[in-house]
């Protein structure tokens, strides 16, 4: 088994990117050609773990975003100001090789562990993400993100308020 280095922020020089494989072509060409140019333009940072030959394993890219709060779930938007602040975690995905070892949820602790850091010096009201498909809606639901509408199942849009973070971050992959 391939021994994993912690999260760190992608360096294009430094981490290979080239044989990536999630399994969804659009999450591995955005991490080919797109993570770096986000970075460079401020729009989303990347953060990876690598292989000790600095092969990516699992990336997540996050970037700040505002939600309308007219659209907001009551618990999102209540006595928060419009837009509600909040942590976008825009992409995750793992290699296949890497999949099934909790290698995902590890990089999802390491993003929210930031949110909370961040929510000290920038507020932020919650981490939103959107799943890509209905398993993946449910594994975030596992992890405590609750959908912006719970009667709705193709909801993608799901949310964990900051505050809660600390039970999330106890939880078992």
């Amino acid at each position: 088994m391939t021994e994993l280095r912690r999260p760190a922020a992608l360096d294009t020089r430094q981490y290979d990117r080239s044989q990536f494989d999630c399994g969804e072509p659009a999450l591995d060409d955005w991490l080919r050609r797109y993570a770096g140019q986000n970075r460079r333009r401020d729009t989303a940072a990347t953060w990876v773990i690598a292989d000790a030959d600095d092969r990516v394993a699992a990336y997540a890219s996050i970037a700040m975003t505002g939600i309308d709060r007219s659209v907001a779930p009551a618990g999102l938007a209540k006595q928060a100001p419009d837009p509600v602040p909040a942590l976008l975690l825009g992409r995750l995905a793992v290699d296949r090789h890497h999949s099934g070892r909790g290698v995902g949820t590890a990089l999802v602790a390491h993003v929210l562990a930031t949110a909370v850091e961040l929510n000290t010096h920038a507020a932020a009201r919650a981490v939103v993400v959107n799943a890509i498909n209905p398993n993946a809606r449910r594994w975030w639901e596992h992890l405590g993100f609750q959908p912006f509408d719970p009667d709705e199942e193709e909801c993608p849009d799901l949310y964990l308020l900051t505050t809660e973070i600390a039970k999330t971050l106890d939880c078992e992959p």
